[in-house]
């Protein structure tokens, strides 16, 4: 299959399924369809200072939810409404319904894993975005969390469907530059939890790998070589995940993807990843 073909269909994690019948008729611009996502989704860390409500605690649950048939069947329709009313996620909430939106409508996408230099001061958030593929320009990077006028409230000075690729490095990309000794691992993680280092980097190396091949985890999903520290991994454990961040910072292709998925058990995500639980389950 054309590689371009192959991230213009979904996986079956952005297969809207059932409610397929709420994207048609929208917009093909991705500047459209980001606003129509973010006019339904919202951070579960951004409602009070942004939004000036607090979120109660067990809606922040929602963000465990894996599918975008199952975000899509909570909202019930893709109508904006006050954001007490959205779905409640996080960056990969955001960029798991705009690439839905974004291959319903024909336009290859897929999500890439990283880390954003443009919500904290000299520091690279672990982050999610999406990166579609325009004819004129190629690959770009968009930020559905930013759009609307979240842009002003993050203070961001670019095009956030053109996310500058030295904003948002993709986890095999900070990876290669931490090992190189061009980036400080320590500003790179979680910042509000205080988790940080290169254990964070290398999950992120994994978690892209695994989403150029339409796997698109959950953040805080660890299988393989994710679930080992940084500092307990093997020659052979580090030599792997610099080959796996090889393929990540490169964006591919996607039988190289497939090829190195299939042939290490350290990186390949577990099958229980794109399973459809049954409605008990929060996947």
């Amino acid at each position: 299959m054309d590689e371009l073909d192959f991230y213009r269909e979904h996986g079956p994690l952005t297969d809207p399924g059932a409610h397929r019948g709420q994207l048609t008729g929208l917009p093909t611009e991705v500047a459209a369809l980001a606003d129509i996502v973010r006019g339904v989704v919202v951070h579960r860390d951004e409602t009070s200072w942004m939004h000036g409500f607090e979120l109660p605690v067990e809606r922040r649950e929602e963000a465990n939810t894996r599918f975008a048939h199952r975000i899509l069947g909570y909202l019930g329709d893709l109508r904006e409404r006050p954001a007490p009313k959205r779905f409640a996620g996080t960056c990969r909430d955001f960029s798991i319904l705009l690439c839905a939106l974004l291959r319903e409508a024909g336009v290859p996408a897929r999500l890439r894993v990283g880390f954003a230099a443009y919500f904290v001061d000299d520091f690279f958030e672990d982050h999610w975005v999406v990166e579609h593929w325009s004819d004129a320009h190629g690959w770009r990077l968009a930020d559905p969390q930013l759009a609307g006028g979240a842009v002003e409230a993050y203070r961001i000075g670019f095009d956030p469907m053109d996310v500058p690729r030295d904003a948002f490095l993709v986890g095999g990309r900070a990876w290669q530059e931490c090992r190189r000794g061009e980036r400080d691992p320590e500003r790179f993680g979680v910042s509000v939890v205080g988790i940080k280092g290169l254990w964070e980097v290398q999950g992120n190396v994994v978690r892209d790998l695994a989403a150029l091949a339409k796997v698109e985890a959950l953040p805080w999903d660890a299988w393989g070589v994710i679930a080992r520290h940084v500092d307990d991994l093997a020659d052979s454990d580090r030599a792997l995940v610099d080959r796996a961040a090889e393929v990540s910072a490169a964006g591919g292709p996607v039988g190289t993807v497939r090829d190195l998925l299939d042939a290490e058990d350290g990186l390949r995500p577990p099958a229980g990843l794109t399973v459809v639980r049954t409605p008990t389950g929060r996947a």
